[in-house]
Parts: C-alpha cells; sequence; structure tokens
C-alpha cells in the first residue's frame, strides 16, 4: 500500500540504508511517499513540484523486493499526483552506467535529453524528462 509521508524519521532509517548522504531539507515543495507491506516500509519516491515542473530526487525498492512491481506502482502514483497538480514536465538524473535504471525510466516515456558531465563524484548523469499530461 502506498502511504503519504508525514513524518520524515519514520522512513529515514530506510532512505539512509540506500542514500548514505540523504539530507532532510524539510522543503514545502517535496512530496514523499513510501509502499508499505503490513508495517515494513519497501519503496520510498520524493520528487519536487515548483509551479508546472517537477523533480524526481529518489526513488528506490528494498533489495528483496525489487523485480516485483513496486518501484513501477511509486512511479505510477507520482505522476498521476502531478497530473492531477496541473504538471507539465517530469525531469530526473540518472547516472550514465546505471543500465537498469535508465531501461525503467525509457520504459516509463522518459527521454535522454543532455549528459551532465561530473555531475556525481563518480561520473557523468543524464538528464532525463517526460510530458505528464
Amino acid at each position: 500500500m502506498i502511504e503519504k509521508v508525514n513524518d520524515i524519521n519514520l522512513v529515514l532509517p530506510f532512505i539512509k540504508k540506500y542514500f548514505p548522504n540523504y539530507i532532510v531539507e524539510n522543503s514545502p515543495y517535496e512530496k514523499m511517499f513510501c509502499y508499505k507491506e503490513g508495517d515494513n516500509i519497501i519503496g520510498f519516491i520524493s520528487y519536487s513540484v515548483i509551479y508546472e515542473r517537477a523533480e524526481l530526487n529518489y526513488i528506490v525498492t528494498d533489495e528483496q523486493y525489487r523485480r516485483k512491481g513496486i518501484g513501477q506502482k511509486l512511479l505510477d502514483y507520482a505522476i498521476e499526483d502531478l497530473k492531477n497538480n496541473m504538471v507539465e514536465n517530469f525531469s530526473l538524473e540518472v547516472n550514465v552506467n546505471n543500465k537498469v535504471a535508465i531501461k525503467f525510466y525509457l520504459k516509463n516515456k522518459f527521454e535522454i535529453k543532455a549528459t551532465r558531465h561530473n555531475y556525481y563524484v563518480d561520473g557523468d548523469a543524464y538528464l532525463m524528462v517526460r510530458e505528464v499530461r
């Protein structure tokens, strides 16, 4: 089941497991949702919405639950939320070497628009964008 995250402290241990450098910003533009099975958090998505644009901050599924459609459900939920809020474009950055993620995003109508050189400490990122409408 997908739930809105109202208290970041409840999902912070899960987030830190996959993103050790995650910094809590409490941005009024950020929306966060988690996928739970019982009381266990097994997926998480975070994106920021500013006017007609949105940017994916994080999406992750617990390792033992990967390839079961949870990431897809989270992304579908986010896109539906963005449609309901009149967002036009959804963008993200992904490491050029993360072939699994790139394939997932391409399947979900994101297009590679540019390469951001030295975006990560260890390499480049693709800027990927999709229309939401």
